[in-house]
């Protein structure tokens, strides 16, 4: 019995074989997989962020904010509207108390595989005394998850990308906020999130054509898989702060990733961080190797169409029988793994990306369309 191979006739790697694999799948992705113990960094209590307001630093003091999201298990099932079970995720909305607007605009900040930490309050001090609202989101606590450092397999990277549309779709709704002033950031798992999430085949299906997601800010995310045809949602633009050190995801697949949308005629632009490493955002965690910590950086990219089918790597056409779980399965198994990669700031790093930020948002958000 023949059995059609899934990429090179040389790798031996059948579909039958992959589907052998179930038990053993791993999400490669922009936190691959690592022994939570080994990664001793701040993080901020996810039940006392749900129950109690936190005060910045600025003396903003957070309101308490839930909303609806679900967790569809990959990209199409968002665009065909099977999108899983429902789920009741937990914010903080912080308001900026400097201005005379009776509506100004808003920022979600999304958190990467550890959930929310130091940095992520930092960033909503500094939007929040610029007098841009924060929306800091926990897309962990309300699916009884810790953080998905350890497993990125309990919940899919699409779920995070819906996270953020549904986040969206809460501040266009809530009193004070310019429903035309959105944006969105995030790091990691979180970057790649808001990367998606302006995505015009994701966001259309949510939002129609409005300018749902007016900008997104997009830190050292994973850009493994990418739309073959790429367009943001109308109206929108993206900026993308990488590290040329990164080991433990590519940026040459983000460079690959804006220049495709530059081509295309989007609004869209990387910054390269120079000896900057994954994480970089983080002050006071210095370069910190993590010896168990798993990445693919050399896989290659996987690409979607518009409905969200993979096409298949060896012969370089569509397949809509070809699952996520097969190819990250293949990257497990098919020699693409190391270990041992590094995160954390040196120098001005930090302060660095911060400013990008809030520059970033200042310029796309701060002016009415």
């Amino acid at each position: 019995m023949k059995h059609r191979t899934l990429f090179n006739q040389n790798t031996l790697i059948f579909k039958p074989l992959l589907r052998q694999f179930g038990l053993l799948f791993i999400l490669l992705t922009s936190s691959c997989t690592i022994f939570a113990e080994t990664l001793k960094v701040p993080q901020v209590d996810s039940k006392t962020f749900a129950t109690e307001p936190l005060k910045l630093a600025n003396g903003i003091s957070g309101t308490l904010v839930t909303f609806s999201s679900h967790s569809p298990a990959d990209y199409a099932n968002i665009i065909n509207g099977n999108l899983g079970p429902a789920v009741e995720l937990s914010a903080q909305l912080f308001m900026p108390n400097n201005t005379k607007s009776s509506s100004v605009p808003a920022v979600i900040i999304n958190p990467g595989s550890g959930n929310i930490g130091p940095h992520h309050i930092h960033q909503a001090v500094t939007l929040s005394s610029a007098g841009i609202a924060a929306l800091v989101i926990d897309p962990f606590y309300g699916r009884g998850i810790t953080d998905t450092i350890s497993d990125q397999g309990q919940m899919s990277f699409a779920a995070s990308t819906y996270d953020v549309l549904a986040a969206v779709e809460k501040l266009r709704h809530s009193p004070g906020i310019d429903s035309t002033r959105i944006g969105a950031t995030g790091g990691s798992r979180g970057g790649t999130a808001v990367m998606m999430a302006i995505a015009a085949p994701l966001s259309e299906v949510v939002f129609g054509e409005d300018k749902a997601i007016r900008a997104v800010m997009a830190g050292y995310p994973w850009c493994g898989v990418q739309f073959n045809r790429p367009q943001l949602a109308k109206g929108a633009s993206l900026l993308v702060l990488h590290g040329d050190a990164d080991d433990w995801v590519s940026p040459i697949k983000c460079q690959g990733a804006v220049q495709a949308l530059q081509s295309g005629g989007n609004d869209a632009q990387i910054m390269m961080f120079p000896d900057a490493r994954h994480a970089f955002d983080r002050e006071g965690v210095p370069p910190t190797e993590i010896a168990h910590a798993t990445s693919v950086v050399n896989f290659h990219i996987l690409y979607i169409n518009n409905h969200g089918q993979y096409f298949d790597p060896r012969s370089g056409k569509m397949d809509p029988s070809l699952t996520a779980k097969e190819l990250f399965t293949y990257a497990a198994t098919g020699g693409f793994m190391k270990k041992g990669v590094h995160i954390g700031s040196t120098g001005n790093q930090a302060a660095e990306y911060t400013q990008e930020m809030l520059s970033f948002f200042e310029k796309q958000l701060m002016q009415h369309p």
